[in-house]
């Protein structure tokens, strides 16, 4: 399932739609024989034990470890122990984008770049402050009557990377106890994304990225499909749509400012394409999103 459909499963208070999932302790065995792709995961588990499986592989991760990853292909949560006492935290890249937006934490392009199951042991120090850190952003997110919910759990969005990139860059030397090696379709697929995160709004053609990746626009496609089942064009197109419905739901540019920060050659082009991918116009998706906004 998608990150939106997951978070369809749980409390409002754990979660802000479309944006970030925190799974706390009370509700962790909720995951139990639960699938999810193309989504970023944080997990830090305290006491007892998770079964992680990803493809053909399974990892168990057990009390004082913590886990980042990029999962592209579905990934399994089993054998969840009865002891468990677990965090499992799903922000999407907007959500991550949003948060960071001008902070450079420690180690934050690996954060990007990690898409296998890299396991990192803490210890009792590094897991409190880790801890303390979700348990902040769960508190945030479940006052859902706080005027300023959506700014206090991004701040402890960001707290919460700033902490983890510290202990990373702590165990830079030999960081993770098991490590995959990476395919050569892995590789492509981790740069190219990295590329669609740093130029979506003015890079849209295909092109592009192949020739920054030194492969054939053919070649980029085949891997993009058969990694995540969709076109290049796609994974840009939905980067850029993202991006726009963010801007039309709660910034005050116009839809003429944000078509050129899109870099659309005119604001006819956005509009156009805005309504081929979701159905109705810019102007009636801003009146609609702040008229049920008031409710």
């Amino acid at each position: 399932m998608t990150l939106s459909e997951l978070i369809a499963k749980f409390p409002e208070s754990e979660s802000i739609p479309d944006r970030v999932l925190l799974v706390g302790p009370a509700k962790f065995r909720n995951l139990n024989n639960l699938s999810v792709s193309e989504c970023r995961i944080f997990m830090l588990v305290t006491n007892g034990g998770v079964s992680l499986k990803n493809g053909s592989r399974l990892t168990r991760v057990e009390s004082n470890h913590f886990i980042d990853m990029l999962v592209w292909e579905p990934i399994s949560f089993l054998d969840i122990s009865e002891d468990i006492e677990a965090w499992c935290l799903f922000p999407n890249y907007q959500f991550t984008n949003e948060s960071l937006n001008g902070l450079k934490p420690t180690d934050s392009e690996s954060f990007k770049d990690r898409h296998a199951i890299p396991l990192l042991s803490l210890s009792s120090v590094e897991t409190d402050i880790l801890k303390r850190q979700l348990s902040l952003l769960g508190d945030a997110l479940e006052n859902t009557a706080h005027y300023y919910r959506n700014e206090l759990c991004r701040t402890y969005f960001r707290s919460f990377m700033l902490e983890t990139g510290n202990i990373t860059h702590s165990h830079s030397r030999n960081p993770y106890e098991t490590e995959s090696v990476e395919n050569r379709q892995d590789t492509i697929l981790r740069s190219f994304l990295k590329l669609v995160w740093r130029y979506y709004k003015t890079e849209h053609r295909i092109d592009f990225y192949a020739e920054r990746l030194c492969i054939s626009s053919k070649h980029l496609a085949r891997v993009v499909k058969a990694r995540l089942g969709k076109t290049p064009y796609a994974v840009i197109r939905d980067e850029i749509l993202q991006r726009a419905i963010s801007q039309l739901k709660d910034s005050k540019m116009s839809v003429q400012e944000i078509a050129a920060e899109l870099h659309f050659s005119e604001m006819a082009a956005f509009c156009k394409f805005f309504k081929k991918h979701t159905g109705m116009a810019p102007t009636t998706f801003r009146a609609q999103s702040r008229s049920s906004a008031l409710y």
